[in-house]
């Protein structure tokens, strides 16, 4: 056998492999022989038919093409297994570059065969710079009004509604309204848009602004008349930038009765008996989700300024798993949200293959950050702390206790978000990150920082071993 190695892009390697025909010979013979022990053809017990008689029930395609499946796949392990520098660094399995149907038309056992398959392998990558840089983040500070826009949302949750016949509909109310929708231009109802007995929020955040401000104001058996554009996100989705008029009639109004905030109010909502610790648990939070928030700016600009020196050719392995993971984790999100009978209906073939092409950059990214972490920690030789491993190994275990887990396959997924951690600090106390006010700087990406480069760690990436068998 003679394997000619190539270097092809997108980090993938070639193997242009020539088979002696003995190679073929010997694997053809031993499958004649054993369909001639085995098969069954009529007027003949098993095993006593001519090889002839066997040869044409099978097909002499067909018998080509098994034995030249047996002959590739046997002689790429081999290929693979004489390259170790190659094979230490694979991803994935063979591609098969050499058309098969033709290979099966060539093929003659027994002769010398040539054809080219080729492999991912781990990129090759290249930082022209990796540290010292000066970026700027936006720095996210605490609204701690929205403290009081919770309490208030709370407040309303728990609120009692009274009727209010006496007077006009006021921001807050509860009315309830016939809605029609005219076609402003042809004046045709469209009658799927409205609704009857529709109880309306009196709340801009709560319908469409417009129609909102139009009933403030508005006495019981009022009509009011709004021309307005049909917005997005209403249904009928067709119906979507029309230009249409609403028609509303208030039937009643009813204004709501909110809980005083008081101690009571704390212990009915959350397990604070003081409405002083309510507020403090709150304020707590907008804290830490405005540092959360300014730490992920900071992250996004350093990774975003470190992959701008990044050069390297990402293999189709790699983007496939990551639009994997990507894929399956938009559709826990979803299954957690919706009933299970209409998530097996939703996810079908064509679905799936439109997240995997709107997650398409996103996927790049990701991987672009991660290997660029990945060589910092190689080229800075950063450890991570084997004692901080083992314990997250075991928390994590212990969070998972009822799933099948395959511990050693858990600790390396543990292992690798442990690197990507360690070279994304190294890289920011290397880096200057002057915070500005934020919305000062261009609109950014939707993808945030270091979450959005860890690997995933749940059940389905570390079952054990066997069940990750039955399941291929």
């Amino acid at each position: 056998m003679k394997v000619t190695l190539e270097k092809l892009p997108a980090s993938q390697i070639g193997f242009d492999i020539q088979v002696e025909g003995a190679k073929s010979q010997a694997i053809y013979d031993r499958i004649v022989k054993d369909l001639t022990r085995t098969m069954q053809v009529p007027g003949f017990r098993k095993g006593k038919a001519p090889t002839q008689l066997v040869l044409r029930q099978v097909g002499t395609q067909r018998l080509k093409a098994n034995v030249l499946e047996e002959l590739i796949e046997k002689t790429l392990n081999e290929a693979l297994a004489e390259n170790k520098e190659v094979k230490d660094k694979a991803l994935g399995g063979f591609q098969l570059v050499t058309d098969i149907e033709s290979l099966v038309q060539i093929f003659t056992p027994g002769q010398e065969l040539s054809f080219k398959a080729a492999i991912d392998v781990e990129p090759e990558v290249t930082l022209s710079k990796h540290q010292g840089f000066t970026v700027q983040a936006e720095e996210v500070k605490p609204d701690l009004t929205e403290v009081d826009r919770t309490l208030r949302e709370f407040q309303v949750r728990k609120s009692t509604l009274v009727p209010a016949e006496d007077r006009a509909v006021a921001l807050d109310d509860v009315a309830t309204v016939d809605i029609k929708v005219l076609d402003r231009d042809t004046g045709e109802e469209l009658e799927e848009a409205g609704e009857e007995d529709f109880q309306l929020d009196v709340d801009e955040k709560a319908f469409v602004p417009e129609v909102v401000q139009a009933i403030v104001g508005a006495q019981i058996d009022s009509v009011i008349e709004v021309d307005s554009v049909f917005p997005p996100d209403y249904y009928p989705e067709e119906y979507i930038g029309k230009e249409i008029k609403y028609v509303i009639k208030v039937k009643s109004i009813k204004s709501r009765e909110l809980p005083p905030l008081d101690d009571e109010f704390a212990s009915s909502i959350s397990d604070k008996e003081t409405i002083a610790e309510l507020r403090e648990l709150l304020e707590k939070r907008v804290i830490e989700e405005a540092e959360s928030k300014t730490k992920a700016n900071k992250e996004r600009a350093v990774l975003d300024a470190l992959t701008a020196e990044l050069e390297v050719e990402l293999p189709a392995t790699l983007v496939e798993q990551e639009l994997d993971f990507l894929v399956r984790q938009q559709a826990s999100y979803l299954q957690e949200r919706i009933d299970p009978a209409m998530a097996k209906q939703l996810f079908t073939r064509e679905l799936v293959n439109e997240m995997r092409r709107l997650s398409y950059p996103e996927a790049i990214t990701r991987l672009r950050r991660k290997v660029a972490l990945d060589q910092i920690f190689a080229q800075e030789n950063l450890a991570i702390d084997e004692a901080a491993l083992k314990e997250r190994v075991a928390n994590t275990l212990e969070v998972l206790k009822d799933q099948s887990i395959d511990p050693a396959r858990l600790a390396g997924l543990i292992t690798e978000e442990m690197r990507t951690e360690t070279a994304l600090v190294w890289l920011i106390e290397n880096s200057e990150i002057e915070l500005v006010a934020e919305g000062s700087l261009a609109v950014q990406p939707a993808s945030e920082g270091l979450e959005s480069i860890s690997p995933e760690i749940d059940d389905a990436n570390v079952v054990t071993v066997d069940a990750a068998s039955e399941e291929s």
